[in-house]
């Protein structure tokens, strides 16, 4: 029978997601293409390179088309009508419940450990990641901003580096480090700090 090219999508999206639970499991460096490929369905590992030119590859576009931050930093033209004081705290909670999710955290097991040791080619991809998500506050504050319902002011892109440094900083000490007192605390209450000072 012969592939289709919607069989042929299906299983690049296959070893797609079986690479990221293997290396998320093992790390990118002790993952192999042969467990990636029993993951995936019980293919052969050859065929990885049929769909990407190596591990380091599949590495990247793991990276590039798994982050649930991108599906994340989008926002309804009518919620940008709410005050500021409910706004915020809906973006900011609904970025770090994405950023707590499960496949967020499988991503980031598999990244730090690169970052760390240098492999210099996911810093692109990273901090595209990390520039998204900063537009996306930035983009939100600077319409209250502009609206006159945040103080005038307020520099949305500092403001903007500050709360994804802070969201970033959470999830590490919730979810790398499990710091208790802060895996205690619910994402309200995290949200409600981390935005006290911003909202008065």
């Amino acid at each position: 029978m012969a592939r289709t090219p919607k069989m042929m999508e299906d299983r690049r999206e296959q070893i797609i997601d079986a690479a990221l639970r293997i290396f998320a499991e093992k790390g990118f460096a002790r993952a192999t293409n042969s467990e990636i490929a029993r993951e995936a369905g019980n293919m052969t590992p050859g065929l990885i390179y049929y769909y990407f030119k190596g591990k380091e590859d599949l590495l990247k576009v793991v990276l590039q088309e798994r982050s649930p931050l991108l599906a994340s930093t989008q926002i309804h033209p009518e919620l940008l009508e709410l005050p500021p004081d409910a706004l915020l705290p809906l973006v900011v909670e609904r970025l770090l419940a994405v950023m707590e999710s499960e496949r967020c955290i499988s991503i980031l097991r598999v990244m730090l450990p690169e970052m760390l040791h240098g492999t210099t080619e996911l810093s692109p991809i990273v901090l595209s990641c990390f520039q998204r998500l900063t537009a996306y506050l930035r983009y939100t504050l600077q319409i209250q901003v502009d609206k006159g319902t945040l103080r005038a002011d307020l520099d949305p892109s500092a403001t903007a580096q500050l709360i994804a440094n802070s969201l970033i900083g959470i999830v590490l000490c919730r979810q790398i480090l499990c710091d208790p007192s802060v895996q205690e605390c619910t994402h309200e209450e995290l949200v409600r700090v981390l935005l006290g000072s911003l909202l008065r």
